[in-house]
């Protein structure tokens, strides 16, 4: 057993250097068999190589660049980081910064190289890549808004050194998680992950690595469960408590508002799940209280737009990147990274040389990121597949869309975050900039993201992301239409997908297309659903909204639906005509108090004199930051 779990904790010397990105002509399409050395790799990492045709010469591929990197000793490197849930986005993220930091000062980040774990059956086929790929892998950081601008860069990732099927050998997954190398145990495993129950399996490795018994060698049922995330997670730590090893830090890097205290409560709840099964161990106790004193859980903040990678992505590799491989990861050139300074002992990575932020504050970068950008992306994506649409940068481009889009952002979701005692006012000044950066994100074309990808598990991205900003909004008197008209389309969308045999991508798929289900009472069973709208179910001006909203879509259309929240239809339907205009003194007075500035002229319906965030907004879009309205209203 030790040494199957060194083999796989370690990194064989014979896997010891990356296969380089194979750079091809623009005519070649199949990629020529390596040879050589019998299976055995070059120790010293080598410049990614360029391969000539025939007849000698090699195309340069227009606004294309591959990133060098530097020769260095991979046999040299050790994990000192697990990850579960090695997906396009770890790959794209935290892999991006380790490779960066293992470039720019190897002798410090070589001890600090990635495990990954995967607990999905589906995460067979990532392994099987990697493995095959010598553990390394290309990102393409793609940019651009049409031909002319297009722009990729090409990195070779190293950082990853090797992976584990927790399904297929919990044990040797356990005792990895258990070396005392392993310094953080990270996880990108959606928001619905940290809702899974232990298991009967999970029961019994915690067991057995509170008594002292891991090594033991009584085989385990074939028919047994697979242990569930954070009963690999516990089991690893009653290992580490059990030999009296210091804890890991346990590092949560999923799109959650204080995704360390989440992780922290879900940890605690598990201990509370061993208690109720009524665990057979003297320490059990004592281990409840460690897991909550002694395992650290810092926030974090994430943020880099990562499609799936597409079978046209890997087919037109050789013609637009010069390049061969199967499993690339697509991205935006951005990326962004917030950490809470607080690791066991201070163990991590110097991510602060590569351009993370460490801080003791993540709440508010965390807020801002969610709300004004997750949020955000998932009411365009309903709104944009109702519109006929395919691609994040269709919508954000489609002119009323975008309207929508400022709408949600600096009405809706601005006033929560300015109001949120746990927001930094620096921070909140930046409100408008970022949210202009946001959308600029969004128009990347070359980024190519699908909004049937951001619609994916959008009963959970909901329940933990959009409903806070609802609540919030509604106690500060908004109307929240924008969000309404939100929640209408995602109805629409599911009833759509259910109508046409449709399989809808959620975790809780059973419970959001039942009410559309023969037998089902269609939106008012929607909005019953407690466990996801919270309160909000038994709001009735809150779900009077979103029905208006529903019936508006489906009797006039999206762009109609649209024209109503922007307030530029000139007539309304009766059944939608009460509550849709907003007569508030307030917020028209503050709009009056902005006249006077004869610059620049908006002409807006009184129901949109949201806040000075929405003129100050169009006006730096028009004229650049610092810049005043005059507002005349109709």
């Amino acid at each position: 057993m030790a040494a199957h779990v060194a083999a796989m904790i370690g990194f064989r010397t014979a896997l010891a250097a990356p296969r380089a990105l194979r750079r091809v002509p623009r005519s070649r399409a199949a990629r020529e068999t390596r040879g050589g050395n019998d299976g055995g790799f070059p120790v010293v990492r080598a410049e990614i190589r360029r391969i000539a045709s025939p007849d000698g010469t090699v195309v340069d591929l227009p606004n294309v660049t591959f990133k060098r990197p530097p020769a260095v000793d991979r046999a040299a490197c050790k994990s000192g980081m697990m990850h579960i849930g090695v997906g396009g986005f770890h790959r794209s993220h935290q892999q991006a910064f380790m490779n960066e930091l293992l470039d720019v000062n190897f002798d410090v980040a070589k001890n600090w190289c990635t495990t990954g774990v995967g607990v999905m059956p589906n995460d067979s086929a990532m392994r099987d890549y990697l493995r095959d790929n010598d553990w390394t892998y290309p990102i393409v950081a793609r940019s651009g808004t049409d031909a002319s601008t297009m722009r990729a860069e090409v990195e070779e990732v190293y950082a990853l050194r090797d992976m584990i099927l927790a399904f297929e050998d919990p044990i040797a997954c356990i005792e990895a998680m258990a070396n005392p190398d392993v310094k953080i145990v990270s996880l990108t495993i959606t928001e619905f992950g940290y809702r899974v129950p232990l298991n009967s399996s999970d029961f019994k490795f915690i067991e057995r690595a509170l008594n002292g018994e891991m090594d033991c060698e009584t085989p385990y049922p074939e028919d047994m469960e697979k242990p569930s995330t954070f009963g690999i997670i516990c089991a690893a730590a009653a290992a580490r408590f059990e030999r009296g090893q210091r804890p890991f830090t346990l590092m949560s890097c999923d799109n959650l508002p204080h995704n360390g205290d989440v992780c922290k409560g879900r940890m605690t709840s598990a201990a509370e799940e061993l208690v109720c099964a009524g665990l057979c161990s003297v320490s059990l106790d004592e281990f409840v209280v460690w897991l909550q004193n002694e395992v650290r859980y810092p926030s974090t903040m994430v943020d880099r737009i990562t499609p799936a990678t597409s079978w046209d992505d890997i087919a037109t590799m050789p013609d637009k990147y010069g390049f061969e491989d199967k499993w690339p990861v697509m991205c935006e050139p951005y990326k962004h990274w917030v950490i809470e300074d607080d690791f066991v002992d201070g163990a991590r990575p110097p991510w602060e040389t590569v351009g993370a932020t460490l801080t003791k504050d993540v709440v508010s970068h965390e807020l801002m990121k969610v709300r004004l950008l997750n949020v955000t992306h998932s009411a365009m994506c309903y709104v944009g597949i109702l519109a006929g649409l395919t691609h994040v940068h269709e919508a954000c481009l489609h002119s009323k869309i975008r309207s929508y889009l400022e709408l949600v952002m600096l009405e809706e979701i601005a006033p929560t975050l300015r109001a949120n005692p746990e927001m930094d006012k620096s921070l909140c000044d930046r409100i408008p900039s970022y949210a202009r950066s946001v959308l600029e994100r969004f128009e990347n074309v070359a980024v190519k993201d699908q909004l049937d990808r951001i619609a994916m598990d959008g009963s959970e991205k909901f329940r933990v992301q959009g409903s806070g900003v609802i609540r919030e909004g509604i106690a500060l008197g908004l109307p929240m239409d924008a969000f309404a008209l939100y929640v209408a389309a995602w109805a629409h969308f599911v009833k759509r997908e259910v109508e046409a045999g449709v399989e809808v991508k959620d975790m809780g798929a059973q419970g959001v297309t039942a009410p559309f289900r023969p037998g089902g009472t269609g939106l008012p069973a929607f909005l019953d659903m407690v466990d996801i709208f919270g309160d909000l179910a038994m709001d009735l001006t809150w779900r009077q909204n979103v029905t208006r909203m529903y019936d508006t879509i489906n009797e006039h259309g999206m762009e109609f639906a649209l024209d109503v929240v922007l307030g530029t239809v000139s007539a309304f339907p009766d059944s939608i005509r009460s509550d849709l205009r907003l007569d508030n003194p307030t917020r028209a007075q503050e709009a009056q108090q902005l006249a006077g500035d004869e610059a620049v002229v908006a002409v807006v319906n009184p129901a949109r004199l949201a806040s000075a965030e929405t003129i100050m907004y169009t006006s730096e879009m028009l004229m650049g930051e610092g810049s005043s309205v005059n507002v005349n209203a109709r």
